[in-house]
């Protein structure tokens, strides 16, 4: 539990914690007291990953769980409860900083997702059509979203503004789209309509449930998904697409690779260049050119 409250991101500590019980779920059927692992142990881990699986764990997946875990024995070794993170040396699979297993919904798919929350029904449809235009028109992480609250909404130079607070607690102004403006200002008003009061009297998070309560990143996560599948999306929509998609149609449409990185947050460029490239891989593929000229 140190070692998890060690990392300043919530996501980052969920997703260290699956992955240590994964490890743990593997020790406890091999038998193999945690604190005497060395690289070998790794490398059957990485077989035995595979296995449960049923079919090849992604390179860029695999290095993650790999690296999760050996973090924990590099914590343990430096807090001195083992003499060496013997872990460290499993080998890993090489990934290209450019690599990335998400792949982004082409520009006709990320207008059918749109058309399919606007389409969406219930009490939640306002929400629905505001949620998806906020990740799709601006790119932010779902976490971002859904935690911001109401007092987060502004205006500046004439612009409506949106701050968020990226990953390590670093607080950042995005610019919201007119139209997601427009979208948010309907969902809002409804809200405060059915709860009878003015808009300025609302407080809390900007989006919250049907009854006002905390709208979870697993609600929102599943409703992401739910509106891909409406929309006819075959391939899993999840938020990280639509981060995907909006970093690759900023690129189609011109913007500069440094604002699309500044825009996203991250830390290297080259982290950046995975989001722009992943929707262009196949229609840049030289394939199809070769076959061409010789049929």
């Amino acid at each position: 539990m140190a070692w998890l409250l060690s990392f300043d991101s919530k996501n980052t500590r969920d997703a260290y914690r699956l992955e240590i019980e994964r490890w743990f779920a593997f020790c406890g059927e091999t038998g193999l007291d945690p604190l005497k692992a060395r690289k070998s142990h790794g490398d059957v881990y990485k077989r035995w990953l595979e296995l449960q699986a049923g079919k090849p764990v992604p390179p860029k997946t695999m290095q993650r769980r790999i690296s999760a875990v050996s973090s924990w024995y590099e914590y343990l070794a430096d807090e001195e409860i083992i003499d060496a993170n013997r872990f460290k040396r499993t080998r890993r699979p090489k990934v290209s900083r450019g690599y990335s297993e998400t792949t982004a919904l082409t520009r006709d798919e990320a207008r059918a997702l749109v058309a399919a929350a606007d389409s969406d029904h219930g009490p939640a449809r306002l929400r629905t059509s505001a949620f998806i235009r906020v990740l799709l028109h601006t790119g932010i992480r779902i976490e971002e979203a859904i935690s911001a609250d109401l007092s987060a909404l502004g205006h500046e130079r004439g612009l409506r503004t949106l701050r968020i607070v990226g990953k390590g607690t670093k607080p950042k102004k995005r610019r919201l789209p007119v139209e997601t403006g427009y979208a948010l200002d309907r969902y809002l008003e409804d809200r405060a309509r059915r709860v009878g009061v003015e808009v300025s009297q609302l407080s809390g998070r900007i989006f919250v449930t049907d009854t006002g309560g905390r709208f979870y990143r697993s609600s929102a996560s599943a409703l992401v998904t739910r509106i891909g599948r409406q929309a006819g999306i075959l391939a899993k929509v999840t938020a990280h697409v639509l981060r995907h998609t909006w970093a690759s149609l900023a690129a189609e449409l011109g913007a500069d690779p440094f604002e699309i990185k500044e825009a996203l947050d991250h830390e290297s460029m080259d982290t950046t260049m995975g989001y722009v490239h992943s929707g262009r891989q196949l229609e840049r593929d030289p394939s199809q050119l070769v076959a061409s000229a010789l049929e």
